[in-house]
């Protein structure tokens, strides 16, 4: 750290430190972390060396040159799961028109790095640009990208500050789900959320597009969290059974709309006979579930669902928010429920 207070780039850790931490000789490391082939070195020693590489942060001079056509995609799994999914689909026709543009898509699949020793470790690789979540980026990490020549771009449902941000807004999933129940006739709807206060702010868009169709179609809304266990459904299925039950349900993801269909039928609630249910995401199970799970999904293939024009506008310097921020366009899959 600087006198200020800041990461300081200019110093960190060399070929020795790993080499002394990893048991090995510095030849040892540069074949390794240099991608030479060397048959003395076996499978563990290279696992070891590239593992305390990644825990100390350490970029080789030079590092592996691409041939700064690459563009490296952050590992996108973990907890975020309702946005990996949609990172995760886009990527396929990311790489499609990025290849058209003379690009190719390499996956970094370190789920751990964050901030400098991330950016030290994608850095090395030299690609054009780097994809992944915004969390993973610092403001440090990011200038550390751009002086070695890297575009950094975060994955986030709200622009951040630190990079360009290609800004998940699926809110018409919401929509077209509140569309599909205004009209079925369903007048008092349930938009079932997840418990856990990350993962609604995940799903804050599609909640925000069912609220403004309910506003313009009359239907009182109801937003209501459940956690993935089935104790969670029953209890919410328990709560809203009354007087006044409601005659529709938004889940926000498949997963909870696929368990909340369980509970419901186990309790001799009709589907859709007393109650429609609509899930997103349609995730491959939607069509093995019986009643099978009306869902609805990001239209990938329409247009307006292109990420590469975003993309490549950041890595030749014409960055435009607005073209990376607009709601993706949505299509359902009606089916029983």
């Amino acid at each position: 750290m600087t006198a200020g207070g800041r990461e300081d780039e200019r110093t960190g850790p060399t070929a020795a430190d790993v080499a002394a931490l990893a048991g090995v000789s510095r030849a040892t490391v540069s074949y390794v972390l240099n991608g030479l082939v060397d048959e003395r070195i076996g499978p563990e020693t290279w696992a070891e060396v590239r593992a305390v590489a990644r825990e100390l942060g350490y970029v080789p001079p030079g590092g592996r040159r691409t041939t700064g056509h690459e563009l490296v995609i952050g590992h996108l799994g973990g907890e975020r799961m309702t946005l990996a999914r949609l990172a995760t689909a886009g990527l396929d026709r990311l790489a499609v028109e990025l290849g058209e543009a003379g690009y190719t898509m390499v996956l970094h699949r370190d789920t751990e790095l964050k901030g400098m020793a991330a950016a030290r470790s994608w850095a090395a690789l030299r690609p054009a640009a780097v994809i992944a979540h915004a969390d993973r980026f610092t403001k440090g990490g990011a200038e550390l990208l751009r002086r070695a020549g890297v575009v950094p771009i975060g994955i986030a449902t709200q622009p951040v500050p630190a990079v360009p941000t290609l800004v998940i807004d699926d809110s018409r999933l919401g929509e077209v789900a509140a569309e599909h129940l205004a009209e079925r006739g369903c007048r008092r709807v349930l938009v079932v959320v997840p418990k856990a206060k990350g993962d609604r702010q995940l799903v804050a868009h599609r909640v925000a597009g069912f609220e403004r169709v309910a506003a313009r179609t009359g239907m009182r809304l109801e937003v209501v969290r459940m956690g993935l266990r089935r104790d969670s459904a029953d209890r919410l299925i328990r709560t809203v059974a009354g007087d006044d039950p409601p005659d529709g349900v938004f889940a926000c993801t498949d997963d909870h709309a696929g368990l909340l269909l369980g509970a419901l039928l186990d309790r001799g609630v009709r589907v859709p006979g007393d109650l429609a249910l609509v899930g997103a995401d349609n995730a491959p199970f939607c069509e093995m579930l019986r009643p099978r799970l009306t869902s609805a999904e990001i239209d990938l293939d329409a247009p307006g669902a292109d990420l590469g024009r975003a993309v490549l506008a950041a890595i030749r310097g014409r960055w435009d928010p607005d073209a990376a921020a607009r709601p993706w366009p949505a299509v359902l899959h009606v089916r029983d429920t």
